[in-house]
């Protein structure tokens, strides 16, 4: 039996699964932020153009 590498508050963790998971949440806030950021550039742009009618 392999045996996990690492022991986190008496739990034991195997880092594999730490770094899949990290990787996983990275990913969801990247993405987060790049639909937060295009639906804001979207507003602004909206209230720009109402501004210059």
């Amino acid at each position: 039996m392999i045996q996990p590498l690492a022991s986190v508050f008496g739990i034991e963790v195997d880092p594999v699964l730490v770094a899949l998971v990290a990787i996983m949440l990275g990913f969801v806030f990247f993405v987060y932020m790049f639909i937060r950021r295009t639906v804001t550039g979207f507003q602004e742009g909206i209230e720009q153009s109402r501004r210059e009618r």
